[in-house]
């Protein structure tokens, strides 16, 4: 392998505290029903516009209430994503250690790409990551396999030198979709069960494990 693609929400950073709490703040200022925070891991993962749709009641799901709601709740998570977020343990250890052994690593998220680079900058200032993308107006959002593909072409390389690390049934899809093998972490927002039922090659319950795949070739799928 010489390139792993990771997932940021859920994967390198539990970020469901103030996606939540802003989602909510966003939905009372609004006077729509709230959620309780363990509703937010089933509403995240497929972009933020797709967050606002499942946080608001069937009937409210207009074009134009979810489009005014999103520039709300935008305004409102970039003054307050920082106030819960922080990196899953040993996720920086893990980093620094893919750098140190010379594996390029990047980001793929669907949270859009204006969020992505602050976070990034904050909690990852000591990793130098070799490319770094969030959703982008005009191109399509994961399990479309596009972001894979760009990334692929940018660093050069092949889909088979490549592993994609995620939470979701949203990651695993985007992995197999892009052609790539399929690493799922049970630590993030999702259940380990829909992880396998979506195709994951291996499921990892810590980040150094990451590296014993890397290093073994007698590591099978849990």
């Amino acid at each position: 392998m010489k390139l792993i693609i990771f997932d940021l929400d859920g994967t390198l950073l539990d970020t469901l505290q103030d996606l939540g709490d802003s989602c909510n703040m966003i939905l009372e200022q609004y006077g729509y029903p709230t959620h309780p925070l363990e509703s937010y891991k089933k509403f995240v993962g497929n972009g933020v516009r797709m967050l606002i749709e499942r946080a608001l009641p069937q009937d409210a799901r207009t074009d134009d209430t979810i489009t005014h709601l999103l520039s709300a709740f935008k305004k409102y998570y970039e003054e307050k994503a920082e106030s819960h977020t922080k990196p899953y343990a040993g996720i920086i250890q893990l980093l620094q250690d893919l750098q140190s052994s010379g594996y390029l690593i990047s980001i793929a998220s669907n949270k859009y790409h204006e969020a992505v680079l602050p976070l990034v900058a904050k909690y990852f200032s000591e990793i130098s990551f070799d490319l770094i993308l969030g959703h982008r107006n005009g191109h399509p959002a994961k399990p479309n396999p596009d972001i894979v593909f760009d990334t692929l072409n940018i660093l050069n390389v092949k889909p088979d030198d490549c592993f994609y690390v995620g939470d979701s049934s949203v990651d695993m899809d985007t992995a197999n979709n892009a052609g790539v093998q399929a690493i799922g972490v049970s630590w993030g927002f999702r259940e380990v069960d829909e992880l396998r039922r979506h195709g994951a090659t291996f499921i990892i319950d810590e980040p150094k494990q990451l590296l014993d795949i890397l290093t073994s070739s007698s590591i099978s799928l849990k």
